[in-house]
C-alpha cells in the first residue's frame, strides 16, 4: 500500500498564515470583479472550489 505523504504550508498557523489568507482572498476576489463576475457568480465559483476541496478529502481518506 502506498503511504500519502503530506506537504504542510509554512502559514498553516499563526498571523502569517492569517494575512497570507486575506491577502490572497482580497487578490482574488478583485481579479474576479474586474474581470465581470458579479456577486453570485463569485458565490457559484467559490461552491465549486470547496466541492474540489471536499472530493479531495474525500480521495485521501480513502486511500488511509
Amino acid at each position: 500500500m502506498k503511504k500519502t505523504t503530506v506537504t504542510r504550508s509554512p502559514y498553516e498557523t499563526g498571523a502569517d498564515w492569517k494575512r497570507a489568507r486575506q491577502i490572497l482572498a482580497r487578490s482574488f476576489y478583485k481579479e474576479l470583479k474586474g474581470n465581470g463576475l458579479n456577486a453570485r457568480q463569485i458565490v457559484e465559483l467559490s461552491n465549486e472550489l470547496l466541492k474540489m476541496v471536499s472530493d479531495d478529502f474525500t480521495e485521501l481518506e480513502a486511500r488511509i
